[in-house]
């Protein structure tokens, strides 16, 4: 009887042992492949941009200057108002001139009388023409004295002398201001550019043929144009050469003085191997990727080494090493090595 319990228990041992083995290799048969996600390469074009800051100007900004020395005594705009030639900005205190003119009109008014009744008497032959030219020359002179006093008034009314956005007051109602400094400064808002600085690393690679994108933040606007000026000299105390871009009439919302994201796009290649940056890999000094390959046991991952040209944000230009139809691994890969066996997951 115990001879027969011991062989009963070995069978037990033996049978236990056997399905351990087969659930090892049930979990070795599921578990054996990594799961990737691949992405079939083609040709594609290739374009590398140069982000800079980059502020609105006006390529039409005048300064403003009193023609007189007076008081201020009246401004009537402020800073980002909007003009048309020859609107009044500010009014000065030309008191002493007014009451000069009111005083000639009066004399004007008498010289006309004299006048029109010394040619009316000439008319008759009565009166000598010493008296007629006397009243003559009595009239014409009030009324050039006129038309002189006249003009000075107008010195002390400061009008924009072209149409744009006031961009600075510099003139305070009460203090006195005169010829030698400039009082407005106005932009035209029809004469826009944006300009921008541009590292002197990009000299060689940035032409006024180039497109550029400009956005707006505060807009939320988007322009396409091209290059208008590109400065070969470069400004020793920045290192960087400028750029200017016209955008006349191209939106009524854009204001002088605004921040503008310029976009330059100084390299264009078509017809090339553009990957995810992230797919290419580094091991001594060498760059490489894993391409899906189909064997007669299933998918393996195979390693590929790479020679990488320009890249641009998320994109990797791949000049040698990979060819149209290979089939990249894009994720999955960092558990990796050459052989690998793989399934090919679906997006």
């Amino acid at each position: 009887m115990k001879f027969q319990l011991s062989i009963l228990s070995l069978f037990l041992l033996i049978t236990a042992c056997g399905n351990g083995d087969q659930t090892e290799n049930s979990e070795s048969e599921t578990t054996r492949t990594i799961p990737v996600y691949v992405q079939e390469l083609q040709l594609s074009d290739f374009k590398h941009y140069v982000n800079i800051q980059g502020t609105v100007e006006s390529d039409k900004t005048i300064m403003i200057t009193p023609k007189t020395t007076a008081t201020v005594e009246e401004i009537l705009v402020r800073t980002g108002d909007q003009v048309q030639k020859g609107d009044v900005l500010a009014r000065l205190d030309g008191e002493i001139t007014r009451s000069q003119i009111q005083e000639v009109e009066t004399q004007l008014d008498l010289a006309e009388t004299l006048y029109e009744r010394q040619q009316n008497l000439r008319e008759k032959n009565i009166g000598s023409e010493v008296e007629f030219l006397q009243a003559k020359t009595q009239y014409e002179s009030a009324q050039n004295q006129l038309a002189t006093l006249t003009e000075q008034y107008e010195n002390y009314t400061i009008r924009a002398t072209i149409s744009g956005t006031v961009d600075r007051v510099d003139l305070k109602v009460g203090e006195t201001v005169g010829p030698s400094a400039p009082v407005f400064q106005l932009a035209n808002s029809d004469a826009l550019k944006v300009t921008a600085q541009v590292s002197e690393a990009y000299i060689t690679r940035i032409e006024q043929t180039d497109s550029v994108k400009i956005s707006f933040p505060s807009l939320d606007e988007t322009i396409h144009k091209k290059l208008d000026v590109v400065s070969k000299a470069i400004n020793p105390s920045n290192r960087t050469f400028g750029i200017e871009v016209y955008i006349s009439n191209d939106s009524e919302n854009i204001r002088p003085n605004m921040m503008a994201k310029v976009s330059i796009n100084d390299i264009t290649q078509n017809d090339q191997i553009v990957v995810p940056i992230n797919a290419v890999q580094q091991a001594n000094d060498k760059s490489f990727v894993f391409i899906a390959e189909e064997t007669e046991n299933g998918w393996v991952a195979v390693n590929r080494e790479v020679t990488t040209g320009y890249n641009y944000e998320n994109d990797q230009v791949i000049t040698e090493g990979l060819e149209p139809g290979d089939m990249l691994i894009t994720a999955g890969y960092a558990n990796l090595s050459d052989d690998s066996p793989i399934s090919i997951q679906e997006n």
